[in-house]
């Protein structure tokens, strides 16, 4: 995994801590007993966290294939060096 994968995982999943913790937490008294405030209230800690696990998918998958390319093409770029003879 390189560092953009690791970074979007691991805040996927702290913003989902997050929304959690938030469910918990009590809502203010202006919002209790809208239905709609009450559900966009805690809604935006979940988007952010799909947000970055798609964006983890997605630089997964880049990753991947790249990987998988530089496996099926021939490695033209690299070049031996030739060996140097031993003195006796």
């Amino acid at each position: 995994m390189n560092r953009k994968e690791i970074l979007s995982l691991s805040a996927g999943i702290g913003f989902f801590i997050i929304w959690v913790i938030d469910l918990n937490a009590p809502t203010p008294v202006e919002i209790q007993g809208k239905f709609w405030l009450e559900l966009f209230f805690h809604y935006n800690w979940l988007m952010f966290c799909m947000a970055c696990l798609f964006y983890y998918q997605i630089s997964r998958n880049e990753r991947l294939k790249e990987e998988e390319n530089a496996t099926k093409a021939p490695n033209k770029s690299v070049k031996l060096s030739p060996k140097k003879k031993s003195k006796k």
